[in-house]
């Protein structure tokens, strides 16, 4: 009964997230047009026949047969002449300028990072935030730590005079640093405080994918303790911030690691890794649902506005190119690399699914 209802609440988790992705990354759209003035003819969830549709003012709202995606109908979006009854000729997309249309396109990716920032704001006011203090598990042999004051226990309480609370604050300072000293304030268990200069060194470490790559360090882990605090509504804020920062930077390395070849492209998951990482993560929890759905949005924001044609920031692309030389990028020229990018998407998502059923 039980293993029932979590497949129930785990189908039910996919098609949330999946479809509140879409809809806001389409909502950024709508109102991005609606804001300017422009007409919009259809705001669709899905592709294909309409399952269920109403009809406000002007526009068509629906919900179509195939969910994977959505789209924003605006009037002469792809021809200036193509204004339906009811609409006129300042409402027309094609007949704006081209920075009020790429305001109109960047809008739906923004809206993703946003709704990534609403969602870790909601998730840290509420339940507060877990995390890794700086506090010294052990000292790794022939390491900067190994013959420095340093010892299992210290708290480290700053890196050349920058406050430090937790244990991710750390990395950052040490590569800034790189072999030149470092200023370092511990703490001692019995609350006494040393300060003393340590260089760092570049060590090695096995990433997730079993590489092994060099970073500056100190050579110390982690004491494996953990810590809780709670955030009012402004700081929460500026935490649900940081986090969706991290959360663009963490997008933003591993999509260098697969263009550059670091990370084998057989690790890229396609909507099929997607749906079962959502469904498993209802095991863990609403929050936990919720903190995925963050970092999905983020990816979806980010590969959104890759300079591929058929994406939002390949149309960005046009766009800038129109707006430096005053000049509309030729409609088959357009059209050309519209193919071009479709194809290319088309052949990226049957590759990401191969690696889904193979894997």
């Amino acid at each position: 009964m039980i293993a029932g209802m979590n497949g129930i609440f785990g189908t039910l988790a996919v098609i949330l997230v999946f479809g509140g992705l879409i809809f806001f990354h389409e909502l950024g759209h709508f109102l991005a047009a609606r804001m300017l003035g422009m007409g919009v003819k259809t705001f669709s969830l899905g592709f294909g026949p309409a399952l269920f549709s109403f009809r406000g003012a002007k526009t068509v709202y629906q919900i179509a047969a195939v969910p994977l995606g959505g789209f924003v109908s605006l009037v002469g979006e792809t021809n200036s002449a193509d204004i339906p009854e009811g609409f006129s000729e300042k409402e027309s997309f094609a007949l704006r300028p081209a920075a009020q249309r790429f305001f109109v396109i960047a809008l739906g990716p923004a809206f993703n990072l946003i709704l990534a920032w609403i969602v870790c704001w909601g998730l840290i006011f509420s339940n507060g935030r877990s995390f890794i203090p700086p506090v010294v598990g052990a000292i790794l042999e022939d390491s900067p730590a190994a013959s420095s004051p340093l010892r299992a226990g210290d708290r480290i309480l700053s890196l050349d005079g920058v406050s430090v609370r937790r244990w991710l604050d750390m990395p950052p300072l040490v590569n800034r640093a790189k072999d030149r000293d470092m200023v370092v304030s511990v703490r001692r268990s019995d609350g006494t405080t040393l300060v003393f200069s340590l260089t760092p060194a570049l060590l090695k470490r096995q990433t997730g994918e079993g590489k092994t790559v060099e970073t500056w360090g100190m050579g110390i882990t982690a004491s494996g303790e953990s810590e809780h605090e709670e955030y009012g509504p402004l700081s929460s804020a500026r935490e649900g911030l940081l986090e969706a920062v991290r959360m663009v930077a963490y997008t933003w390395d591993s999509l260098l690691d697969i263009i550059t070849n670091r990370v084998s492209f057989d690790n890229v998951g396609g909507p099929v890794l997607i749906a079962k990482t959502i469904y498993k993560q209802v095991d863990y929890g609403a929050a936990s649902v919720l903190m995925l759905a963050a970092l999905i949005s983020v990816n979806l924001g980010i590969l959104n506005l890759l300079p591929i044609p058929v994406l939002d920031g390949g149309q960005m692309l046009f766009l800038l190119a129109e707006m430096l030389t005053r000049r509309r990028v030729p409609e088959k020229l357009q059209e050309k690399a519209m193919l071009a990018g479709l194809a290319a998407l088309l052949c990226l998502i049957a590759a990401a699914t191969f690696n889904d059923i193979t894997r």
